[in-house]
């Protein structure tokens, strides 16, 4: 199932920056080696190499355009490392409290699907509000957190992404039951009646399915994205690489300077546009 996760190769953990800075060592020495290998005419020495090889002085700022828009996508691609299940718990208040008749309202319960996988349905209780309806979203919240965690424990990923407590409500809660409770507010003040939301979450393959499309949506595709600009930056630097050095040799180098201002204006374009469509 950790397949569903996009871009997985590429941004597990904190090696993306060790990835794309390869991926760009490796292009320069490609392309270098295609500018000796071009110019081979018996003459190997090294000054007739360097010569060659700044021909193509263009890709020095080629490169820093596309690591600069790498660098910019990197925080997109991180990842945290998978956390123990306990620690994730701990990241969520969820008072209990229990209403009279409703024995759910503190007590979690386990049952069989049809397919006899099993479905937990357990109580997220509100904190105390002046407004039922404050009460009620913010049980919601705490739900839509606590789905969100158990997706973590899953697959081992962060909990830093949107999950809409509308969906939520709809597809993964199968009871919620309002009451009010006194409660002190300060030690000078007297006890009021506040308002408490108690809904009963479902956590099962469905609704674990339902969390991972709201991922797929609101991070994956994101992150598809911006892996798919960084390697289009990297395939348009080549196939312009490619263009360069057939002009520069059929014009054997009349036309050097206006080849790289051509080449080196296109990848400012290109890295432009890039970071247009990664800030959108």
């Amino acid at each position: 199932m950790s397949s569903l996760f996009l871009a997985r190769a590429i941004a597990s953990g904190d090696d993306h920056n060790l990835i794309l800075g390869g991926g760009l060592i490796a292009l320069a020495t490609v392309i270098a080696i295609r500018v000796a290998w071009a110019g081979r005419r018996g003459n190997t020495d090294m000054k007739t190499i360097a010569r060659k090889a700044l021909s193509v002085a263009w890709v020095a700022p080629a490169l820093v355009i596309v690591a600069a828009v790498g660098v910019r996508v990197s925080p997109e691609l991180n990842t945290q490392e998978p956390v123990a299940a306990n620690t994730l718990l701990t990241q969520i208040d969820t008072p209990q409290w229990t209403v009279e008749g409703q024995p759910w309202t503190t007590t979690s319960l386990v049952k069989q699907d049809e397919t006899d996988l099993p479905v937990v349905l357990t109580p997220i209780a509100s904190g105390p509000w002046s407004s039922a309806g404050e009460a009620r979203q913010d049980a919601l919240e705490r739900a839509a957190k606590r789905l969100k965690v158990e997706i973590a424990r899953r697959y081992g990923k962060s909990v830093n992404w949107d999950l809409p407590t509308d969906a939520v409500e709809q597809s993964a809660i199968v009871g919620q039951i309002q009451t009010t409770q006194p409660h002190n507010l300060s030690t000078l003040a007297p006890s009021s009646d506040m308002h408490y939301c108690v809904v009963q979450l479902e956590i099962s393959e469905k609704t674990r399915g339902l969390a991972l499309n709201h991922w797929k949506r609101g991070v994956g595709v994101g992150r598809l994205i911006d892996v798919g600009t960084i390697a289009g930056l990297l395939c348009l630097m080549v196939v312009i690489a490619h263009l360069y050095l057939r002009l520069d040799f059929a014009s054997n180098g009349t036309h050097r300077g206006k080849l790289q201002l051509a080449a080196i204006s296109a990848m400012t374009a290109a890295g432009l546009a890039a970071s247009t469509v990664i800030s959108a």
